[in-house]
């Protein structure tokens, strides 16, 4: 599982175009995307798939003209109301919010072509290529000359070594240590201290070309964000940082160095100032600045009314109508996301020791009928509509729509059906407390059924009392927590007792292959849901036969159709990703559409130029 395949929790490199909500660039992927082109009336290209217009009509770039002014500051909203935790590392960064603040200053070693491939070189603006070889099991990457860090010290394929080697450490306490980094030969040995290097990372002598041995060259291998981890930390400047305190380090925190085209000049909980790194190694930013700016989500339209900003690239869906009609001085652009958002069930524990899921076949969720009746339940479509306008749409599986050669369009997901839902309950044994329809019902023993959900603050509470309801009518007591984001994942990643239920979301970035959230070996595997019938179907995406792409397209058609009858977790809401860019910025594209980062001579953020002092605002 790579970086950017998370959105709630999500981290990537940063990437040469202007996608600063998910940062990505280096390591993102998938196979062909579900969209095709169409344009609108100026032109434009949209994203179309089968009979909706997942763009909402809006285009997915705007190129602006006029004279560029020297210089000048970029200012960017990025909507919260959640300090960032200001973690500038790549291999600890671990949710979207954070990664707003690598993106300018990372650096991508490799990036997406147009059918979600990882590719790189200088056609692409990275800082190195990358070359497989299927039969041997490898992956060559090879740093290009000319890349240094911040601090003027070169980039070279022994800082991505040493990424693997922070991240293979015993006492390493990110979520980057996942089935795709012990397939990598020599990994597991050095995790459990049987061995001081990774036998399957091999330097050549100018330390500029990294070749990496795998164990299994699964069929993802060629995807951006697929087997492959293209991380890179800088070891001169990290080397000396101990492992288990790595978050807290000043190197990390306050004096942080990356080779992207700006440098950190100074950070709070609410604004990172940036400056532009001269000796960038595509040239100079065009801009002398930067500055990243929290802004409640209350106070987002305002602001930008205002021409505080000249992007805000991750509007909420949830406030659509107070912008729909457009903000002077600024275009609207859509994409249809690769994210999905989710209802999850805790099913088990995970096993740090041992690095898997332990699932309980007698947790209080564990029976799959019980799960099914809360799906439902709930009216999706009402709330698509009711609460994001239809900016957000019911999803029917874990695979979005835009990975055509996987999605299966068969499935139905969930749809609103209280009588199913009682149905499901009734079947399954959980019987009303007193006549059917009244009152609440009790467990299988007999005993009062309390359900525990959590969610995130930041919207509006009339959505959770809206899934607290629907629930209610079939007979289920379910209690909300609402948390700050940070303790809201640190209470799911670390499975808190009495949590039952959370509501939480999925950025799939370009490779949709779902081991790595849903793998019996997976930190990210939330609900720690686990059985061997999954397992193989997991195994079955990634097998030898699956190199075969009908073969592979009908495992992630399986896989789905067991997935969704099981409901571990039940997809909710599919997405439009929208952003308001500033008239006065020269140009702007949505970096999740494929093959964007070849364009970084347009759209670059050491590219972008101001065409006037201010933000327009009208």
């Amino acid at each position: 599982m790579k970086f950017n395949k998370k959105y709630a929790i999500l981290a990537t490199t940063a990437s040469l175009t202007l996608l600063l909500a998910a940062c990505g660039g280096g390591n993102s992927g998938a196979n062909d995307p579900a969209t095709e082109e169409v344009t609108d009336e100026n032109g434009n290209d949209q994203a179309s798939t089968g009979d909706r217009d997942y763009t909402l009509g809006y285009p997915d770039h705007v190129i602006n003209e006029g004279d560029p002014i020297e210089g000048g500051e970029i200012r960017v909203g990025v909507v919260t109301d959640t300090p960032w935790k200001g973690i500038f590392s790549s291999t600890h960064s671990s949710d979207a919010l954070n990664n707003n603040i690598l993106g300018p200053m990372a650096g991508s070693l490799l990036a997406t072509g147009e059918n979600y491939e990882l590719v790189g070189g200088e056609e692409y603006g990275t800082a190195a290529s990358i070359e497989f070889d299927e039969e041997a099991k490898t992956a060559t990457i090879t740093v290009r000359e000319g890349v240094n860090w911040h601090d003027g010290e070169p980039v070279t394929a022994d800082d991505i070594v040493f990424a693997y080697e922070i991240i293979g450490h015993k006492d390493y306490q990110g979520v980057r240590y996942d089935d795709d980094m012990m397939n990598v030969v020599g990994m597991e040995e050095y995790h459990n201290g049987e061995a001081d290097t990774i036998s399957g990372l091999t330097l050549s002598d100018d330390q500029l070309t990294l070749t990496i041995q795998y164990k299994e060259f699964t069929p993802n291998m060629k995807s951006a964000g697929g087997g492959v981890a293209a991380y890179v930390e800088p070891r001169h400047h990290l080397e000396n940082v101990e492992i288990a305190k790595f978050e807290e380090a000043d190197e990390v925190r306050k004096n942080p160095i990356g080779f992207g085209p700006f440098k950190v000049k100074s950070f709070s909980d609410s604004a990172v100032q940036y400056e532009a790194y001269e000796d960038y190694f595509l040239g100079a930013p065009k801009v002398d600045s930067m500055v990243l700016t929290t802004v409640p989500k209350s106070n987002v339209v305002s602001a930008l009314k205002a021409g505080d900003f000249d992007w805000v690239s991750d509007m909420p869906a949830d406030i659509y109508e107070s912008y729909q009609d457009g903000i002077p001085g600024y275009t609207t652009l859509g994409h249809l996301e690769n994210y999905y958002a989710y209802t999850g069930f805790k099913l088990g524990k995970w096993n740090a020791e041992e690095g898997k899921v332990e699932y309980n076949p007698d947790a209080k969720m564990a029976d799959k009928n019980l799960r099914k009746a809360m799906a439902h339940a709930l009216d999706i479509d009402q709330l698509a509509e009711t609460f994001y306008s239809g900016v957000r749409m019911r999803a029917t599986s874990m695979i979005v729509p835009n990975f055509k050669e996987y999605f299966n369009e068969e499935i139905e997901g969930f749809p609103f059906d209280v009588e199913k839902a009682n149905q499901l309950l009734d079947e399954a044994g959980y019987e009303w407390e007193g006549e059917p329809g009244e009152g609440y019902r009790l467990d299988k023993d007999g005993k009062p059924l309390e359900i525990k959900m959590i969610a995130m603050t930041g919207t509006d509470e009339s959505l959770y009392q809206f899934y607290q309801q629907s629930w209610e009518a079939i007979g289920l007591n379910v209690q909300y927590e609402l948390l700050e984001m940070n303790a809201f994942y640190e209470d799911v990643q670390n499975d808190k007792e009495g949590v039952d239920v959370y509501l939480a979301a999925w950025g799939v970035g370009s490779d949709p292959t779902p081991e790595g959230l849903y793998g019996p070996q997976s930190a990210f595997n939330f609900p720690r849901f686990e059985t061997e019938e999954h397992t193989a179907l997991l195994e079955k995406i990634q097998s030898d036969e699956a190199h075969d792409p009908e073969f592979r397209a009908q495992a992630f058609r399986e896989w789905q159709e067991y997935f969704m009858d099981e409901a571990p977790v039940f997809p909710t809401l599919w997405s439009t990703k929208l952003s308001l860019v500033n008239n006065r910025v020269s140009a702007y594209i949505h970096g999740s559409k494929p093959g964007t980062d070849k364009e970084f001579e347009t759209y670059g953020l050491h590219n972008v130029q101001l065409l006037s002092e201010n933000p327009v605002t009208e």
